[in-house]
């Protein structure tokens, strides 16, 4: 028999998808790195990463999939910037070799501006955090202006035809179709290259096998 989840419940998961917190958080980040390999991995293969690469990835989660994007090319250098202090500090530990070595480093935002020099990233990918966006057309434009020109932004989120279906998703998500994305990235001056639809089977907080489908847009900042 399913748990039925109070609506006090369904807001405390979605506060703790957005920014994870303390022993919970540390859970939650373990369960959305199991749930999102699949989109992360499609968000990193869609940047087409060339050696000497400087990679941001925005909303890096507990970091597990780090790994494996480091050795997709030659000398890559990987910034990851997250809201949830509880979040980086996993993220440290599980790749705290990278971090001795000088290829990959953490930084706290706050969810609106970016603490990096303009012009630093050949690429930017992010996973699901769009949702939590409070001003994307501001954002967008942040994330643009610490690009290098002719930069590579992959912006991977879940449809709103399966987001709208999950129980939390009413507190504190804003839910995309990709036509809004596209919208968005063109008027905060990105030029769209490429967008993937993809589907994939994801197990539900039931246990239950459901078809996702998913977005990456792929956008450049000439």
């Amino acid at each position: 028999m399913s748990h039925q989840h109070s609506e006090e419940d369904l807001k405390n998961i979605a506060k703790q998808l957005s920014c994870p917190e303390g022993e919970h958080g540390i859970k939650t980040g373990e369960m959305m790195h199991a749930s999102n390999i699949g989109m992360t991995t499609s968000a990193i293969d869609a940047l087409n990463l060339q050696n000497n690469d400087f990679v941001l990835e925005i909303g890096h989660g507990n970091g597990m999939h780090i790994a494996r994007l480091l050795s997709k090319a030659e000398k890559l250098s990987y910034y990851g910037a997250d809201i949830s202090e509880t979040i980086i500090a996993e993220a440290k530990k599980i790749n705290q070799e990278f971090i001795d070595n000088g290829v990959v480093q953490f930084t706290l935002t706050d969810g609106n501006k970016l603490p990096f020099e303009n012009g630093l990233f050949n690429k930017i990918f992010t996973v699901n955090t769009i949702y939590f966006w409070e001003n994307p057309g501001a954002y967008l434009s942040e994330i643009k202006r610490t690009l290098k020109p002719n930069g590579i932004l992959s912006l991977c989120f879940a449809d709103k035809s399966f987001m709208q279906n999950l129980p939390f998703t009413p507190y504190g998500f804003i839910l995309y179709e990709v036509e809004k994305v596209k919208e968005l990235l063109k008027n905060a001056d990105f030029t769209i290259k490429n967008i993937l639809n993809k589907t994939e089977q994801v197990k539900s907080k039931t246990g239950e096998q459901i078809e996702r489908e998913y977005h990456i847009v792929v956008a450049s900042a000439e």
